[in-house]
């Protein structure tokens, strides 16, 4: 097997974690979760501990009783990304082969509750709305997005954040 070459898409049943930066726009790349049984509903629930001093967000995918995110966000401070960890890189993600367009879904939800500055999901989406993963979960009609923005590091002059984008097929 030539490891080069990027990895299929999956078929089967899976959530898929995307990260993209908020600042330059890049695509990070990613984690897709694969399941062996297929779940009829798909339930996230979201813990979010604001950075006061040192603050997290989780999220958990109910039905496989998985968490499927988990970063630190420290106020004047450096977060992490521990889960997913490592990430996929972005050059191991397939594209489509089209040069369409996939709008941001309006059905799309913000997990966090918090303000998304007009257009910047959708700035973001764009990173990521050619990939196979993306694609596939949307075209079978069972698939979500859910989305937000994970503020890593809030003191400084600039702010350091990623937009994380989940998907289901």
């Amino acid at each position: 097997m030539n490891d080069d070459l990027p990895t299929p898409e999956p078929r089967g049943s899976y959530v898929a974690v995307l990260i993209v930066d908020a600042i330059t726009n890049n695509f990070e790349g990613g984690k897709i979760y694969h399941y062996n049984q297929e779940f009829s509903t798909y339930n996230l629930t979201v813990e979010n501990v604001p950075p006061v001093d040192v603050g997290y967000i989780k999220v958990h995918y109910v039905e496989a009783n998985q968490l499927i995110y988990h970063a630190t966000q420290v106020f004047m401070g450096n977060g992490e990304i521990i889960v997913p960890n490592p990430l996929k890189p972005p050059q191991d993600f397939q594209s489509v082969l089209t040069e369409d367009f996939f709008a941001f879904p309006n059905d799309a939800v913000e997990l966090t509750n918090a303000p998304s500055p007009e257009g910047k999901a959708e700035e973001k989406w764009a990173q990521i709305q050619n990939l196979e993963v993306i694609r596939n979960a949307l075209q079978q009609n069972k698939g979500s997005i859910h989305y937000f923005k994970h503020i890593t590091d809030t003191g400084g002059f600039v702010e350091h954040a990623k937009w994380v984008f989940i998907v289901k097929n």
